[in-house]
C-alpha cells in the first residue's frame, strides 16, 4: 500500500482549528503556533500543505495534526489513517488553470498603465505626508488609492484588457467571458525590483483589522495569478551596502528620510526567499538587518533573524544588526523621530 495524503481542511478541522471550507484555493486563519491573529496562516486545498507568514510554520496535514496533538509523525499519520471521514477519496475538482506570472516587462507596463488610472486619496496622501514624504516623494513613488465598488475594479479591467494581455498579471483573472480584477480596497504601493521595474502591487488596506497589508493577487480565480514574495528596493541603487527591513512603505520612508539609502524590504520576515538574487543583481558587499525592535523580545522575530543571518551567509554578503531606540518600534519610525527632534 501507497503512502497517503490526507486534506487539509478536514486534518485541521479534526485538530481543533475553527475551519470553513470556502471552495479557494487558499484558506486563511489564525495560527495556533505563534498566536498571530491576521490570519496569516494559509491552508492550501490544492497541495494540501499549510505555511503560517509570520512564524514560517510549515508543512503537510501530517505534521500539522502532529503538531496540534503532540504525536510523532508516524503516529499522527496512523490516526489520520484510521479516521474513514478524513482519508475517504474526494470527488475530483476542475478548476480554470492558474498562470505563472508574466515576464517582468509585461507586469510592469500594466501595473504602470492600471496606476495611471486611479487618484491618490486625500487621507492617503495625508497619511503618507505624516509619515515624512513629500508631494513629490509620494508622486515619484506612484501610490494610488483603489476605491471599493465592483463597477470601478470592472472599468479599470475593461481599460486595461483593451491595451494589454492580462494573462499572468497576478490581480487579474478571466470570468463570464470578461477580464476583471480582484483587489482589496486600500493603499497601492508598487513594489519594484532592483531596477526600478513594478513587479507586483502591495494593498495597505483601510481599517482592516487582520492582514493589514495584501498582494494584488489573483490565486485561486479561473486564468488567475497568485503574487510571489517580491522583494521591493527602495533608494540609491549603485550604493554597495544595503538595509535590509520588512515592508515598502517603511522602506521608501527611511530612503528618503536618509538621503537615499539603499533600502531591500521583504514582505515578511520570513519571506527571505528573493533575496539573495536581489542583492546580488545589486551588487551589494555589505548588509544590514534592520527589522522592528520587538526583535528584542519577539522569538518568532529572533528566530527570523537567524534565518536572515543564514541566508546572507550563504549568499556571502556579511550581515550586521541594526538597532535603536525602542520607543520606536520600526526604523523608519525612528528615522521620522529623529528627524523632527
Amino acid at each position: 500500500m501507497g503512502y497517503k495524503t490526507f486534506p487539509i481542511l478536514p486534518t485541521a478541522r479534526k485538530s481543533g482549528l475553527p475551519v470553513e471550507d470556502s471552495g479557494q484555493r487558499q484558506v486563511h486563519i489564525n495560527c495556533p503556533f505563534c498566536g498571530d491573529r491576521r490570519r496569516r496562516l494559509y491552508l492550501y486545498t490544492d497541495t494540501d500543505q499549510y505555511h503560517c507568514f509570520h512564524c514560517g510554520a510549515h508543512g503537510n496535514a501530517v505534521s500539522l495534526y502532529a503538531r496540534r496533538t503532540g504525536l510523532s509523525y508516524r503516529n499522527a499519520y496512523h490516526e489520520l489513517l484510521g479516521d474513514s471521514v478524513i482519508h475517504f477519496p474526494r470527488p475530483a475538482v476542475q478548476r480554470p488553470p492558474e498562470r505563472e506570472p508574466a515576464p517582468l516587462d509585461r507586469r510592469d507596463a500594466v501595473y504602470r498603465a492600471m496606476l495611471g488610472l486611479l487618484p491618490l486619496s486625500a487621507a492617503h496622501r495625508d497619511n503618507l505626508l505624516a509619515r515624512g514624504l513629500t508631494d513629490a516623494a509620494i508622486w515619484q513613488n506612484g501610490y494610488r488609492t483603489l476605491g471599493s465598488g465592483k463597477e470601478l475594479r470592472d472599468q479599470i479591467a475593461a481599460q486595461l484588457s483593451a491595451r494589454f494581455d492580462l494573462n499572468g498579471i497576478p490581480g487579474f483573472f478571466y470570468k463570464l467571458g470578461a477580464w476583471r480584477t480582484c483587489a482589496y480596497s486600500g493603499l497601492l504601493v508598487p513594489v519594484r525590483a532592483a531596477d526600478g521595474r513594478i513587479q507586483g502591487v502591495q494593498i495597505r488596506r483601510d481599517n482592516a483589522e487582520r492582514m493589514k497589508y495584501a498582494w494584488m493577487s489573483s490565486a485561486g480565480k479561473p486564468y488567475g495569478t497568485g503574487a510571489r514574495s517580491w522583494v521591493h528596493v527602495a533608494g540609491d541603487r549603485s550604493r554597495k551596502e544595503a538595509v535590509i527591513t520588512e515592508g515598502p512603505i517603511k522602506g521608501d520612508v527611511s530612503s528618503f528620510l536618509t538621503g537615499g539609502t539603499l533600502f531591500v524590504c521583504v514582505p515578511g520576515v520570513n519571506a527571505v526567499s528573493f533575496l539573495a538574487d536581489t542583492l546580488k543583481e545589486l551588487r551589494v558587499s555589505q548588509a544590514w538587518e534592520a527589522f522592528d525592535m520587538d526583535k528584542r523580545c519577539n522569538p518568532q522575530v529572533q528566530a527570523a533573524v537567524s534565518r536572515l543571518r543564514l541566508e546572507m551567509k550563504k549568499a556571502g554578503v556579511p550581515c550586521r544588526t541594526m538597532a535603536w531606540d525602542p520607543v520606536c518600534k520600526g526604523i523608519d519610525d525612528f528615522l521620522a523621530l529623529k528627524r523632527s527632534a
